[in-house]
């Protein structure tokens, strides 16, 4: 009787476990950019800047890639260019609150500006049709040249490291997403200025999105929660048959 009662207890036990809801990550990648069908794109120019973005056959690390062209035709002028991916998309009200963000991408940056220039992966977040960058820096040039490939990315992003920013006027504020608040979408930005005549190219490839989800309201088993469960129901069936078997 006792070997029969620890049994259930040890096969409740089991259920239950594989009915917790598991702390999961959400991730989201892309290595080919097909701009036309999953981007919208928006751009700020001033002072006869212009900007554009296109997928590269050619350009990527390999394969494919996104390619943003920016000209300065005078000095002190600024244009800035995002880029949303409409499949990158995350609810925190049903899904889940975030925590943190883990942002990541290859970036090969070309300057024809006399004295180069910095170069930041600026990943972006639209919640609500507003738009909120953060700031990872890269090596950056000290003249006229190319970066070639370099992998820019940072863990841990909070709330707090995105900021908003207009791409009506180009001027960036000072709030912040909400992370357990209404759907996202996520993508990237390249913000650039200039004090003189110049051209910008910039390749992107290999975008990742690592969303860290402590309490994920998913209702759908991870599959280890659902192998926990057969094998518990397993158990409670062979542990009826016993007290069946012994009742007759």
């Amino acid at each position: 009787m006792i070997r029969r009662k620890l049994g259930y207890v040890f096969f409740a036990v089991v259920l239950c476990g594989a009915l917790i809801p598991a702390h999961a990550d959400t991730v989201f990648t892309d290595s080919t950019f097909n701009i036309g069908a999953n981007y919208s794109t928006v751009v700020f120019t001033s002072l006869g800047t212009t900007a554009s973005a296109s997928q590269c056959a050619a350009c990527g690390n390999p394969g494919t890639a996104a390619q943003v062209i920016m000209t300065f035709p005078t000095g002190n002028s600024t244009t800035d260019l995002g880029l949303v991916n409409n499949t990158f998309s995350y609810d925190p009200l049903t899904q889940g609150a975030i925590a943190s963000i883990g942002a990541s991408v290859d970036k090969d940056l070309t300057l024809t500006a006399s004295n180069g220039g910095g170069d930041t992966f600026h990943p972006l977040i639209e919640q609500d049709g507003v738009f909120y960058i953060a700031s990872i820096p890269g090596t950056g040039l000290t003249m006229p040249g190319t970066t070639g490939y370099e992998t820019l990315d940072q863990t841990g992003l909070t709330a707090a490291d995105f900021v908003e920013i207009d791409f009506t006027t180009g001027v960036e504020g000072t709030t912040n997403p909400n992370f357990d608040g209404d759907a996202m979408l996520f993508g990237l930005a390249q913000v650039s200025s200039s004090n003189g005549s110049a051209s910008l190219t910039a390749d992107y490839d290999n975008l990742s999105f690592d969303l860290a989800i402590p309490n994920p309201t998913i209702s759908t088993p991870e599959p280890s929660g659902l192998l926990l469960l057969g094998v518990g129901l397993a158990g409670l069936l062979l542990v009826s048959r016993r007290k069946l078997a012994f009742g007759n």
